[in-house]
């Protein structure tokens, strides 16, 4: 039975890397593969049990730390290993001289203008996982490493249920608030154009997520008075909606794939660098944004007023199928091509370990729990009638 090792930050928490880990044991996991998970963050037999109990697919992990990877002597053998976060790469060095013949994938998540422009540990990798050919022809020019392959991550989650939309105008974003990437103050500006300059009064605005940018939006949303047209809720969300992404980066997008997935209509922006429209352009349920607010407004009222259709659906369904469909099958061949690849494993030594550990965690901090977090761990799991007087 092959081993796989997947190696991630925090796949008890969120985000997109998150989800593609979980795509992965989901897409190994139903072919019998054997999976061992090694999550950076310190976590709990409850963090487990939790995310077992949700993602069935995962009873069969073997959930492991990741300060077990610095032993040089590993306790069991690993086919495959994804390192799925390229602050972890520097890692591959060890990886190397203790799994010399496993294939090693470094996986890139991070666009690309967004990624650390000294990447180390390339040579160690047997190849790395991108999403796009224009990633891949960019990659290669840029670290001089021909080992690539293009390969769409999986959307094993994705649950594809078409269900009739009434006419409506909600917009609703589904992300971090983060507007160095998500960039979404622009659709803050689309909206007060809508809103003030149109008289669109009927447009409101629903965000969903959470992050370090909440007290821009709100103050934007106060200067602006579209208070009476915004909505920032987790919950509170209408059932009819158009989703919009305004982010500046996605190697994918899988709130705008998420939202096609449930039959509604999405207003994306391109992508400063056009990945996601080089991922998916050929999903008749996506409206394109240029990020110019003369331009786009129409756009956005046509979106609202035209109900998605069963075909659209379908159509839609197809192409991002055909872009991510057959998981395993494309993997096994693509990986395939980097069997047997030589690696010079002499000057790999215990020395390297305490130096790949330092490059790691001056990125990331220590993958050891903060006291007051093992403090709140504990309580978590204390009864409470312990500490209520007899």
């Amino acid at each position: 039975m092959p081993n796989i090792a997947i190696i991630g930050y925090n796949i008890f928490g969120i985000g997109g890397t998150t989800r593609s880990n979980l795509n992965l044991m989901h897409e190994f996991g139903h072919s019998e593969y054997q999976l061992t998970y090694y999550n950076y963050t310190e976590f709990s037999k409850r963090d487990v049990l939790s995310l077992k109990n949700k993602y069935p697919y995962t009873s069969k992990v073997d959930f492991r730390f990741f300060l077990e990877l610095y032993s040089l002597e590993p306790k069991q053998s690993y086919d495959y290993i994804f390192v799925t976060r390229e602050d972890f790469f520097p890692l591959a060095k060890i990886l190397r001289k203790a799994y010399p013949q496993a294939i090693i994938i470094g996986e890139i998540h991070t666009p690309l203008a967004l990624l650390n422009r000294k990447l180390t540990g390339l040579e160690y990798f047997s190849c790395l996982r991108v999403a796009t050919e224009s990633i891949k022809e960019k990659l290669s020019s840029q670290y001089g490493y021909n080992r690539i392959y293009v390969q769409t991550v999986s959307l094993a989650h994705l649950n594809w249920n078409f269900k009739e939309q009434v006419t409506n105008s909600n917009l609703l974003v589904h992300s971090r608030f983060d507007d160095s990437q998500k960039d979404i103050s622009y659709t803050l500006r689309l909206l007060n154009q809508l809103v003030n300059n149109e008289d669109q009064k009927q447009v409101k605005l629903y965000l969903s997520g959470a992050g370090p940018d909440l007290g821009k939006y709100k103050k934007y949303i106060k200067n602006h008075q579209l208070k009476n047209n915004v909505t920032i809720s987790q919950r509170k969300l209408p059932q009819n909606f158009t989703a919009i992404s305004t982010s500046h980066y996605e190697t994918l997008g899988y709130s705008i794939i998420e939202s096609v997935a449930q039959g509604h209509r999405v207003l994306a922006y391109y992508g400063d660098d056009d990945v996601v429209y080089e991922n998916l352009a050929d999903v008749p349920l996506i409206t394109w944004l240029s990020k110019d607010l003369k331009e786009d407004t129409p756009r956005v009222l046509a979106a609202l007023r035209a109900r998605p259709t069963l075909a659209e659906f379908r159509e839609s369904q197809a192409a991002l199928e055909k872009l991510a469909g057959h998981y395993l099958k494309k993997f096994l061949a693509n990986t395939q091509l980097y069997q047997g690849v030589k690696f010079d494993l002499t000057k790999i030594t215990s020395v390297d370990v305490p130096t790949c550990r330092k490059q790691i965690e001056a990125i990331l901090g220590s993958p050891l729990a903060p006291w007051y977090i093992k403090l709140y761990r504990h309580l978590k799991k204390t009864p409470l009638k312990i500490f209520l007087p007899k």
